[in-house]
């Protein structure tokens, strides 16, 4: 493209040397449309040259833009795209525009995208998994749950969750466990539970003692075995329904009882600061981790397996879900609109610190590449309107004088 810029210019030279070996009307208006194309033209070669290098080598002011200005135009260039593309508007509606979310939705509601994605996020999360250190989440874990407890009460919450499971009946296998280990206790220490019996009827009084014999103790105590064996036995018995109205109770007071909610909230603050708990809270979170750890690392296992399903069946909402698709819709707009507004910037120190990497010569280079061929039809352009502005300005120069 230089060579046919400077092709061009040539071809004035040699048309305005021509001009003066003619003579008459048409070698006048040669010579003028000549002239002017190599004064267009020059001008023109002057101006692009000026933008990347000093024309001719001479330290001619303001020439040599792009070495002199890299860093300038780079900023310039960071903030124009951040100020006027990169913006939370702008990205938005790029989002619903483009229907973003219903694709990404087509796309991984397919069994084999969405496997391949489940297995991608159970390795990754394995990854991460395997770099905790226990003792720093148990720390951050219970740092959590103290800050929380100082914002709120954690009673109405356990109540709530208390009464419903009553409700559901999810109380029941809680239950039937208390009763078989508490049958199971009794039968098998009911000779050390003998002294503690024989003590608390002794303290009742002398006829207590008189009328309550060791043998009449152990009867009792089996009678009560006796009696949480017919518990476990029966799904309607009595005393289910007795100890369920006494989940219903509790429940009630940790909800509305403010003198229930602080002593549940003071023994509750004061778990988190004993160091028997905060070690099995440790021993906790280390099993938990393992045990999810081991889930995802078997990539083929059942884990993996039901989050494929989870991230189809996600898709296909997605997808068939018009409600579902405007919620997901808003929460990646806010998100967007969110990192543009706060991590835009980030874009024109990427701009800038890239193109202060690379030379001054390096960049002039790149970025003439990229633009010197429309560049050089600026110089075409020079020498074409050069020579029509020559040949009409004298015309005009004819016809007044």
């Amino acid at each position: 493209m230089k060579a046919t810029a400077a092709s061009f210019l040539l071809l004035a030279a040699g048309l305005f040397a021509l001009s003066h070996a003619l003579s008459g009307t048409a070698a006048g208006y040669l010579q003028a449309g000549s002239e002017a194309a190599m004064i267009g033209g020059l001008a023109d070669w002057f101006a692009v040259t000026a933008l990347f290098r000093r024309p001719l080598g001479l330290p001619i002011p303001h020439t040599a833009l792009v070495p002199r200005k890299k860093d300038e135009l780079a900023t310039k260039l960071g903030e124009f795209v951040t100020g006027h593309f990169l913006t939370r508007e702008a990205v938005t509606a790029q989002v619903v525009e483009t229907r973003v979310v219903e694709r990404v939705g087509t796309w991984v509601a397919q069994p084999e995208v969405a496997a391949r994605l489940a297995r991608e996020i159970a390795f990754n999360a394995s990854a991460v998994l395997e770099v905790l250190d226990p003792e720093e989440v148990t720390a951050y874990a219970l740092e959590l749950l103290r800050r929380d407890q100082d914002r709120r009460s954690y009673a109405p919450v356990l109540g709530r969750l208390l009464e419903r499971a009553v409700d559901g009946g999810t109380t029941r296998p809680l239950v039937d466990v208390c009763v078989g280990r508490g049958r199971s206790y009794l039968r098998a220490h009911r000779e050390e539970l003998m002294p503690q019996a024989r003590a608390f009827v002794d303290d009742r009084g002398w006829l207590a003692a008189l009328l309550v014999s060791d043998k009449r103790i152990r009867r009792t105590i089996d009678g009560f075995a006796d009696l949480l064996d017919e518990v476990e036995r029966d799904p309607r018995h009595p005393l289910r329904s007795w100890l369920e109205g006494l989940f219903r109770s509790f429940a009630d007071q940790l909800q509305h009882d403010p003198h229930t909610a602080a002593r549940f909230d003071t023994v509750v603050a004061q778990l988190l600061d004993d160091a028997q708990a905060q070690a099995a809270l440790h021993d906790l979170l280390v099993d938990a981790l393992a045990s999810v750890r081991a889930s995802l690392t078997d990539l083929d296992g059942e884990l993996p397996a039901r989050m494929a399903g989870l991230v189809a069946s996600l898709g296909t909402r997605v997808v068939e879900d018009e409600e579902f698709r405007g919620r997901v819709l808003t929460v990646v707009q806010r998100v967007l609109g969110h990192a543009v507004e706060n991590y835009g910037d980030e874009v024109t120190t990427l701009i800038r610190g890239q193109v202060a990497r690379w030379d001054a010569t390096s960049a002039s280079r790149r970025i003439e590449l990229a633009v010197g061929r429309d560049l050089q039809f600026i110089r075409i352009n020079g020498t074409v309107v050069g020579a029509l502005a020559g040949l009409a300005l004298h015309a005009l120069s004819q016809l007044v004088w």
